[in-house]
């Protein structure tokens, strides 16, 4: 992933980030029933989508530790 990829997923909100990782699951699901019921191959897109799921989720946990220690 691009630094400036990366940067414009900083910049972003952490309800935003969450919306779009429930969107990429939401997608993963769909793949995987149309994997199994239809035959067809998930491929890499798979494998991409779990990778920003992940991404997302550790910058909103980045986040949520960082306003925790403002607070503190």
């Amino acid at each position: 992933m691009k630094k400036s990829a990366k940067t414009d997923l900083r910049a972003k909100s952490a309800e935003d980030m969450a919306a779009e990782a429930k969107t990429l699951r939401g997608e993963l699901l769909k793949s995987r029933f149309s994997a199994s019921t239809e035959g067809k191959t998930i491929g890499i897109k798979y494998r991409v989508a779990r990778r920003q799921i992940a991404r997302l989720e550790t910058l909103i946990t980045e986040k949520a530790a960082a306003v925790a220690a403002k607070k503190a």
